[in-house]
């Protein structure tokens, strides 16, 4: 559950969308959510990234993406609203150095390959996972 500090606002939103595509072509992995956003969350996030936006987060929401093959998430930033606060150490700064230290450690999305068989032969192709900023904001 992310924090509630709306005292002084809630500012800095953004919007991320997630999708694996396939690294031979490009093309986008098709995926099956069965409408469940929890599903979605627990393939594409680790639990340090969903750690990070709950704790540090002031308002997060989640779905499927239109094409019913990605995650979109939005969140956004209260304050702690202390005079003269360090912007690193308000939610939005926190969240920031947090998730920058995972990017490093490249453990901000799960990896994964896609395993598929052809005429009894099975066959695994690298997914890469590709997050860009997107809009419209879910909030």
């Amino acid at each position: 559950m992310p924090n509630s500090d709306t005292q002084d606002g809630v500012h800095n939103k953004i919007t991320k969308e997630f999708r694996y595509h396939l690294t031979t072509d490009d093309s986008v992995q098709a995926q099956s959510f069965s409408g469940n956003v929890e599903t979605a969350k627990a393939l594409f996030l680790t639990d340090d990234y969903l750690s990070n936006n709950d704790t540090n987060g002031t308002q997060v929401e989640y779905a499927i993406t239109a094409d019913g093959n990605g995650l979109k998430m939005t969140i956004a930033f209260g304050t702690k609203g202390t005079a003269g606060i360090a912007e690193a150490d308000d939610w939005t700064g926190i969240w920031a150095t947090n998730h920058d230290v995972m990017i490093a450690a490249k453990s901000t999305c799960k990896e994964r390959t896609y395993v598929h068989t052809v005429l009894d032969s099975v066959q695994t192709k690298a997914l890469r996972i590709e997050t860009i900023d997107a809009t419209p904001h879910l909030f």
